[in-house]
């Protein structure tokens, strides 16, 4: 997982700062040092302990105590070790107010997640020190993910994550609490948690796949020949023509032209 947000941090030019040394945590700036958006990465193996509410819990708490505080006398604090990484000191100045968390909690389990959703989502709203955003996947979908975006191999990486996003079927089994453990579940929450990764509206589609092709063509032309045959006949009703409105999905104004060509006699 780490290689992939360091490539979409890359994408938007934002450098790791390799003067900040903390096992499981990671420092980005942007190469411009007129834009002062800072983020720390911290990832989280959950697996061993995620039935255990409290244990999740410390686990996340564990980066705000070492960025307040030394972990020992002979280390200084993450905030300070941050600190000294800048180049000038009114740069380093502007960390309290525009730095932002990204968890990153790896699971066996994403459904075990559930069982405490309220506790560890309250810690995106913790005032302290700077923003956080939970982001929970296993090891299922980081592989799955990596498939798919094999796939769009002539795009970015940006492009390929929002053709992976427009699925409109994932979509509705995600709302439904279907399938949480699906790339397209990933990918939703990574728009929803990495602040600058935008997702654009109505990308290309893929191919529709040449099965539901000829099922779709098949449909369509089953339905125009119904439609063909009860205009057709001289003993056909006005009920006859509103039953198809469901099948046909004509129009309110299609639907009232229809009416009154029988109304005066026209086929």
């Amino acid at each position: 997982m780490n290689d992939l947000i360091d490539r979409i941090f890359n994408l938007y030019n934002y450098i790791k700062v390799t003067g900040v040394n903390r096992t499981n945590i990671e420092f980005y700036k942007h190469e411009h040092t007129e834009i002062a958006n800072y983020f720390i990465i911290n990832a989280i193996d959950c697996r061993e302990f995620e039935n255990d509410e409290v244990a999740v819990i410390n686990a996340l708490e564990q980066l705000e105590n070492e960025y307040s505080k030394s972990v020992d006398s002979d280390n200084i604090s993450l905030k300070q070790q941050i600190i000294e990484s800048f180049g000038n000191a009114k740069e380093a100045s502007q960390i309290d107010k525009n730095t932002s968390v990204i968890y990153l909690l790896l699971f066996e389990n994403i459904g075990n997640l559930n069982n405490y959703r309220n506790a560890v989502y309250s810690i995106e709203e913790s005032p302290n020190y700077f923003k956080r955003y939970v982001l929970p996947y296993t090891q299922k979908q980081i592989e799955q993910l990596k498939n798919s975006l094999s796939q769009f191999s002539d795009r970015t990486l940006a492009d390929a994550l929002c053709q992976i996003a427009d699925n409109e079927d994932s979509y509705f089994k995600l709302v439904e609490g279907k399938e949480l453990d699906s790339t397209y579940g990933l990918v939703i929450r990574m728009f929803s948690k990495l602040p600058f990764l935008q997702y654009k509206f109505k990308t290309e589609l893929a191919p529709e796949p040449i099965e539901k092709r000829v099922e779709r063509d098949l449909i369509d032309k089953q339905k125009q020949i119904k439609y063909h045959q009860i205009l057709n006949n001289n003993e056909t009703n006005i009920e006859d023509i509103l039953l198809l409105e469901d099948d046909l999905k004509i129009d309110e104004d299609g639907l009232e032209k229809e009416i009154k060509k029988m109304l005066k006699g026209v086929k």
